[in-house]
């Protein structure tokens, strides 16, 4: 993450209604994932990395939110 993050009032979530809208449908999309796992172990990998496809799909809209949701950029 890097070590000089801007100040939340300046992240497209809080200034971007249509933006805060898709972020809110992604984040809702990724709890339903672990929401609706099976207790396997491969079920929770899958879910980790459909989770990780959504926070990638987050940061293409807002990188400074998708950090905070644990994205890191490679």
């Amino acid at each position: 993450m890097n070590t000089v993050t801007p100040n939340p009032m300046e992240w497209q979530y809080y200034t971007n209604k249509a933006k805060k809208r898709r972020i809110d449908e992604l984040l809702r999309e990724a709890a339903m994932l672990f929401a609706n796992c099976e207790p396997t172990s491969a079920a929770r990998k899958e879910a980790q990395s459909k989770e990780k496809e959504i926070i990638k799909q987050i940061a293409k809209i807002d990188r400074h939110f998708a950090e905070r949701c644990g994205w890191q950029e490679n």
